[in-house]
């Protein structure tokens, strides 16, 4: 499954039976089966497995949601929200898939860095399917 680039590499996995109260922070990639009641930050990426819940921001350089999250989202590179995702927050990326099936409320601002507040483009999405108008 994470074959090739070694930036896909997990460096840690949080188990389905784990939940942990109080925020994540990780050095390289997170795998999260269980609950988080915390934020979550990682110098690589974060993936969320379709039964986890994170009720916290998280901040990382590429992420991609399968499960829920209740929280705001600030990735520097890509966002792929999977077509069991359901994101009740803000995202803030450099780059965003949305997979037909996802669930998306909340604001979404893409920025090319975290320095081009300027050059963003802001999409208002309240939804409960993942289509976008075309008109933007």
């Amino acid at each position: 499954m994470l074959k090739g680039k070694s930036s896909n590499k997990i460096n840690s996995i949080l188990g389905p039976e784990v939940e942990v109260d109080g925020d994540v922070k990780v050095v390289g990639s997170i795998l999260i089966y269980g609950k988080v009641n915390g934020n979550v930050a990682a110098s690589g990426t974060v993936r969320t497995a379709k039964s986890s819940h994170v009720r916290g921001n998280i901040e990382s350089q590429d992420c991609f949601i399968s499960g829920k999250v209740d929280g705001d989202v600030k990735v520097s590179g890509k966002t792929t929200l999977e077509k069991n995702c359901i994101l009740n927050g803000n995202l803030i990326t450099a780059i965003v898939i949305i997979e037909e099936g996802a669930t998306f409320e909340g604001i979404c601002n893409m920025a090319k860095s975290k320095d081009a507040s300027s050059n963003s483009k802001t999409v208002n999405i309240d939804s409960k399917t993942s289509e976008l108008n075309n008109n933007l």
